[in-house]
């Protein structure tokens, strides 16, 4: 509960203003809508007494927070979020994604300014444009009231939903089922909380938040293409078992088991072929004898995420995945409480990924540009622009990669993050020579494990930026990416 002597983050705040934004907090319909469903949650058994708590006075403070900042607001023009930050005595780090969460509950508002700079490039003058961002209250008004998230269906239903599973993971009445294609609500079960609205990586942009979050930390570079990182390398697996089941240079399946070797983690969220012939499926792997099932690329999309929530047995876990799962989890620690749901998420491994396929279209294309069955593949890779199968005779197949781009999912088609920017490690073949993998390294934890397991003789490590075609054809694969993401336009719905 918010107290000023328990809460030092409080501490600053006069008791009247603090208690009446704790007053203006306890009305936020998320709090409301937890609290009369409280023996339900309990009786479904995914969170307990004490999580729940947790979450309920989590969420209680950080909407205490939000009050204060719009009681700051008050009466202001148009701020930059530094100004903001200045504004109010609150971590900066709350008060910027707070300010965006406000923003989604509609008492605030985004101005979006244009900001253009000549700059001289190879003796020719060019113009650079940055947008700058400015926030200020909404007028309250003519019968204002506070936006109420809808359930994630609105997501599907547009067109918009990944089909990543953190939904149905963070659901406390498990509502909601996702598949690899499809996601159903049970009416009678959901609650309108609106938490999965407020985890979904699709439903609301937290590109500022991940930008004035770490956009002032010195130790981070950053590429407006492959987002924040530490630093770069190209790696390759010096474990014989490993190489034998490895895509490429078999860099994450030997992060996994130098994490489980050495206690780092209990288990693995990750994905194997199911009894279905090249038809992923989410497992947790508690051992290394069956970490190897997990190895290479599965080009047909999997919601690895519904099974977090069956991995609270474990204290540490780590969790593998493409960068619509990454951004969900980054997501889902800082809304709507500003805590993880699942604290066991101790590392998260992305890899890259341009588009992945429904698995009735990897059938349809192995069968329209191969002439194939999938019980002819063994294995299947893009590279170098080509979609390329090998086949149990031995044989190789290519067709250009632009062929089969129709097969894709269309959702993937509103991803603008190849390299897994929400990840503490990415991995990926692109920029790297064939046998090896491209590693981008996020976070300080990232770093040190791939750097452990490079000294533990695990792993054989070169900088990205010494081979050929490295980091620059990572860059420019990045930003195509970026550069083709169709935007997200709720307004059109």
């Amino acid at each position: 509960m918010v107290e000023k002597t328990g809460n030092k983050i409080f501490n600053k705040f006069n008791s009247a203003s603090l208690m009446q934004a704790t007053y203006l907090a306890s009305e936020n319909f998320q709090l409301r809508a937890l609290f009369e469903a409280k023996d339900d949650i309990l009786n479904n058994g995914k969170y307990n007494e004490i999580n729940f708590y947790r979450i309920l006075d989590g969420l209680l403070d950080a909407e205490t927070e939000r009050k204060l900042i719009i009681d700051a607001l008050k009466n202001k023009d148009p701020l930059l979020m530094e100004e903001i930050i200045e504004l109010i005595d609150l971590p900066y780090e709350n008060v910027i994604y707070n300010i965006i969460y406000i923003k989604e509950q509609g008492f605030i508002k985004e101005i979006v300014e244009e900001e253009k700079t000549k700059k001289e490039v190879n003796g020719e003058t060019k113009v650079e444009t940055t947008l700058i961002y400015k926030y200020i209250l909404n007028n309250f008004s003519n019968g204002f009231k506070e936006n109420f998230f809808e359930p994630v269906s609105i997501v599907f239903d547009s067109g918009y939903c990944c089909n990543c599973g953190w939904c149905s993971s963070v659901c406390p009445l498990d509502a909601i089922k996702v598949s690899s294609d499809n996601l159903e609500i049970d009416q009678d079960l959901c609650i309108k909380c609106g938490l999965c609205y407020s985890v979904c990586p699709r439903s609301f942009s937290i590109d500022q938040v991940y930008n004035n979050l770490y956009q002032t930390n010195k130790s981070l570079q950053f590429s407006n293409k492959i987002g924040f990182y530490r630093s770069s390398y190209s790696g390759h697996t010096t474990n014989e078992n490993i190489e034998e089941v490895k895509q490429d240079g078999g860099v994450v399946t030997a992060l996994l088991e130098y994490l489980l070797a050495n206690n780092l983690v209990d288990a693995i969220v990750a994905v194997q072929h199911s009894e279905d012939l090249w038809k992923p499926e989410p497992v947790i792997v508690d051992e290394i004898s069956d970490l190897y099932k997990t190895a290479g690329t599965k080009y047909a999309n999997s919601p690895s995420l519904n099974i977090i929530d069956q991995t609270k047995i474990y204290d540490r876990i780590a969790v593998v995945g493409v960068p619509c799962m990454m951004k969900a989890l980054f997501k889902g620690a800082l809304f709507p409480a500003s805590i993880p749901f699942f604290t066991n998420i101790k590392i998260k491994i992305g890899l890259f990924c341009m588009e992945s396929f429904s698995y009735d279209n990897i059938i349809n294309l192995v069968k329209d540009k191969f002439e194939k069955e999938l019980s002819d593949i063994v294995k299947m890779n893009i590279d170098k622009g080509k979609f390329i199968v090998n086949l149990t005779s031995g044989e190789e197949l290519k067709v250009p990669l632009k062929e089969v781009q129709s097969y894709a999912r269309d959702t993937c088609h509103y991803c603008d993050d190849l390299t897994s920017d929400f990840a503490d490690i990415s991995v990926g073949s692109i920029g790297s020579q064939a046998g090896w993998s491209s590693v981008i390294l996020r976070s300080e934890e990232g770093e040190k494990i791939y750097m452990d397991a490079v000294k533990s003789g695990l792993i054989k490590s070169k900088k990205l930026t010494e081979v050929k075609p490295g980091k620059f054809l990572v860059e420019k694969i990045g930003g195509i990416k970026r550069k083709k993401c169709k935007p997200i336009r709720w307004k059109e719905i």
